[in-house]
């Protein structure tokens, strides 16, 4: 079994050998030895290792001093990728930030003035993301130096007046306090009282590493350790050899839960110290065993303190759909679509975690769901009611922990319509009638037509499908051309039907019209509707008269047929005359009393037809009931029943 200074020091070394992952955002904490200008080599060397995407560091000049490094060093060795923060001149040693701009694009400043050297806040945004929950703040420290209780004293006075502006912000940010802490051991004030709860969670700090002890001159600590890579003196540092822990990076609570914006498991890393190199120059023997030889000069000749890092993950991304539109479908059919969430932050990020919320009318999965990133989108099957027609809208609700979007609203729509109502009657469904062509010669008759409604047809009802149709019976009839199948919606439909009395003998000849209906086909919850029946009448007279081309001669007297009977709203009534002279058509109800005079006139020899609408004299339609229609001529008085459905 390792010990506990093995396995440490096995993860210090795998950490110094792999780059960070081109995804993760690495944090690099460097004292740079009063830098003005001057050992660019050496930093080049040291930052193309390091691959960092943030550099602070300490013990830079001025704002020369922080154009030189941009330019001479990080520009130098991948140019138009490094940017510079805010800086501020104070009048002692300052601290800097870098940036690189494909992974950082906004950085905010404020400075904390201190007893001594003031402490620098800078808000970094990573690119893509806009809420201010994705950013982190950067505490950059270069706390007094040397031992004493006096010097303790001074770094507690100066974390105070840090942590008193790190308080005005409300509990459970995101932040880090990284730095030259100069801090000898975990017992001391400073130290302490980053870490205390005593006075509440706003501002308190964790160390990723917890080595609590002495970590000065601690042999059984010595990976630990970031000053000094010297034993000799080198541009007013320290000597000495590796046996302080004074560069360190600490971080919020927030950031320890692996959620959001949070530091990665066993990233801390003091670059360059392998364990081996406790009170001796690292460029001493033993061969460094976590880095290259050059990269061991580069160290040394560059600044008595090692840089220390720290990779974190971004927060999620929520990728969902902003709107679904469930189209058209018929009451009682399914309705189903699939909405897609995804995390589009890259590997490693937090994985996405969301719920899912639906509005009145529509459907979705309960429960806690999380989505990876690099991972394929997850589906979630989303419903509509479809149990009455109408129009459904609202907005489904994906509640995350994506710190840009809290709540995402999905724009859900869709129609439900009503079934379609086949009618041989554009007012009430009615599935069956009559077409009667009348009384005539075998010459004498025409085509007539049968005609589909789609009753109250609108905007939430189905379009009727005429999909087939047969006549049957007698023969003459049938269709003037082959039937082809139509959809009805708010314009009926005709189709003309023929009865051929070419050698037919007098007589009354019939046959039967079955239209086949159903809902249109191409929505959900279609369905097969009501046939609709036309009775064909036709009777073939040889001595008829037909009317329309003049002739005169005899033809059958009194009412010949009413159809359709029963009936709604309408019905024709047929009837022929022997003689020119007065008619009076009228309707009557069971008590004898006068409903409607539907003709009062002189009409010539030949058929006729009066078509009643179910009116009475003032033009108010009639309830249901029997009620009688009465022929009189000179010749003739004749009265049938008519029956009135509604």
């Amino acid at each position: 079994m390792l010990s506990r200074y093995s396995a440490a020091l096995a993860a210090v070394v795998v950490g110094c050998l792999l780059a960070a992952d081109a995804s993760a955002v690495r944090l690099v904490t460097y004292n740079l030895l009063n830098y003005t200008s001057g050992r660019d080599a050496e930093f080049r060397h040291v930052m193309n290792e390091l691959q960092a995407d943030v550099l602070v560091v300490q013990e830079i000049g001025s704002q020369t001093a922080v154009n030189n490094f941009l330019n001479s060093v990080l520009l130098y060795n991948e140019p138009g990728e490094w940017e510079a923060g805010p800086f501020v001149n104070g009048y002692d040693s300052d601290n800097a930030i870098f940036f690189r701009s494909a992974v950082i694009d906004d950085v905010t400043h404020f400075r904390i003035t201190t007893t001594l050297r003031d402490i620098d806040e800078w808000t970094v945004q990573p690119v893509g993301y806009e809420s201010a929950e994705a950013g982190v703040r950067i505490y950059v420290v270069h706390l007094k130096a040397s031992q004493g209780s006096t010097n303790e004293q001074r770094r507690l006075d100066e974390v105070t007046d840090m942590r008193q502006r790190m308080e005005t912000y409300p509990p459970g940010q995101n932040y880090i306090v990284a730095g030259d802490f100069n801090i000898y051991r975990s017992s001391e004030p400073a130290y302490v009282y980053m870490l205390s709860t005593d006075g509440g969670p706003a501002g308190v700090v964790v160390d990723p590493l917890g080595v609590p002890g002495s970590w000065h001159d601690h042999a059984g600590l010595a990976w630990v350790h970031t000053q000094s890579p010297r034993t000799v003196p080198f541009g007013g540092g320290a000597t000495g050899g590796l046996d302080d822990r004074f560069d360190q990076l600490l971080v919020s609570p927030t950031m320890m839960d692996e959620e959001g914006f949070d530091y990665i498991d066993d990233s801390y890393i003091s670059f360059g110290n392998d364990g081996q190199h406790f009170n001796i120059a690292l460029i001493d023997p033993p061969d460094n065993g976590v880095v290259s030889q050059e990269t061991v000069e580069a160290l040394y000749y560059g600044s008595d303190h090692l840089p220390v890092y720290a990779d974190f993950q971004l927060p999620a991304i929520l990728v969902a759909d902003s709107e679904i539109d469930f189209g058209s479908v018929i009451v009682g059919g399914s309705a189903e679509e699939l909405l897609s969430v995804a995390n589009g932050a890259t590997i490693p990020a937090d994985e996405l975690d969301y719920s899912l919320s639906a509005p009145p009318n529509f459907t979705a999965p309960t429960g806690d769901f999380a989505a990876y990133a690099g991972a394929p989108a997850n589906t979630h099957t989303i419903g509509m009611l479809t149990g009455s027609a109408g129009f459904m809208s609202g907005d489904l609700i994906i509640s995350s922990d994506a710190p840009d979007a809290l709540s995402h609203a999905v724009a859900l729509s869709g129609s439900v319509l009503d079934h379609g109502k086949p009618s041989v009657d554009p007012d009430v469904v009615i599935v069956a009638g009559t077409i009667d062509f009348g009384t005539h010669a075998p010459d004498g008759f025409v085509d007539q037509a049968a005609t589909v409604y789609n009753v109250d047809y609108g905007t939430y009802q189905a379009l009727v499908d005429v999909h087939a149709a047969e006549i049957t019976g007698d023969p003459r009839f049938d269709f003037t051309t082959t039937f082809s199948p139509a959809l009805v919606g708010d314009e009926p439909v005709s189709w003309d039907v023929h009865f051929d009395a070419s050698g037919a003998e007098d007589g009354i000849y019939s046959g039967t019209l079955s239209f086949h209906t159903r809902d249109q086909q191409d929505l959900s919850g279609a369905i097969d509707l009501s046939d609709l029946v036309f009775d064909l009448v036709a009777t073939v007279d040889g001595e008829a008269i037909d009317v329309a081309q003049g002739v005169t001669g005899p033809t059958r007297v009194g009412i010949i047929a009413i159809g359709p009977n029963p009936h709604y709203p309408t019905t024709t009534i047929r009837y022929g005359l022997a003689d020119a002279g007065p008619v009076s058509v009228s309707i009557y109800d069971v008590a004898g009393r006068l409903v409607r005079t539907l003709v009062n006139d002189v009409q010539g020899r030949g058929d006729h037809a009066a078509v009643w609408q179910g009116e009475n004299a003032m033009g108010r339609r009639l309830g249901s009931g029997t009620y009688y229609v009465r022929l009189m001529t000179d010749d003739v008085t004749e009265t049938q029943a008519i029956v009135r459905i509604r």
